[in-house]
């Protein structure tokens, strides 16, 4: 095998890799989902003030989990975008088009975004689906808190307080670290440094 040719077979297992990489974090953020969704649901039916307090919790964690899968998808995908650069220009342009693809039919890998909410496109089904998600969350939530507040003694107050607290603080954060972008910028920029 000639050096090119060693290059393009490390770079498609590379990419098999990136591809497997984004398929697994899918994965889990679907069963994730759905975990969480029948962790909340039990609370609910199991309707204790402890249980209904936890409620809220689950949810924070629930969208700061997926985010963190997100985020694993993201560097799957900016990876294997760099990956088909390298590949086309091997093999020729076109030859591998899925980031393109990925691109135009999720969104755009480079947009800012709040998880998987892109302000710059909030018509796109992806963020159609996280708002999906979101309000669903929330309205549990809600009903929890609902439910929960009249059982509360005094300390109801200090509770709404930390959970306030504790989803700003989350919220916060996912949307300073996916707004600033700066892991897929350095990232980025690693990339283009290897290719020269």
């Amino acid at each position: 095998m000639t050096r090119e040719e060693l290059k393009i077979e490390a770079w498609m297992e590379q990419l098999r890799r990136m591809r497997e990489m984004q398929y697994v974090y899918h994965k889990k953020f679907f069963h994730g989902l759905y975990l969480f969704l029948v962790l909340v649901i039990g609370c609910l039916l199991w309707d204790t003030v402890v249980s209904l307090a936890l409620v809220p919790m689950l949810v924070i964690t629930a969208g700061t989990q997926s985010c963190f899968y997100l985020h694993f998808v993201d560097f799957a995908r900016l990876h294997a975008r760099h990956l088909e650069s390298r590949l086309n220009k091997a093999l020729g342009k076109g030859t591998l088009v899925g980031s393109e693809i990925e691109d135009v039919y999720f969104y755009p890998i480079d947009a800012p975004k709040i998880g998987g909410f892109v302000p710059s496109a909030p018509l796109r089904f992806f963020s159609f689906f996280t708002l999906h998600w979101v309000a669903l969350w929330l309205g549990l939530a809600a009903f929890a808190l609902w439910r929960l507040l009249p059982l509360m003694s005094a300390c109801g107050r200090d509770y709404l307080v930390v959970l306030a607290l504790w989803g700003a603080l989350n919220f916060t954060y996912l949307a300073w670290f996916f707004v600033r972008q700066q892991a897929m910028r350095e990232t980025g920029r690693r990339l283009a440094q290897a290719r020269e």
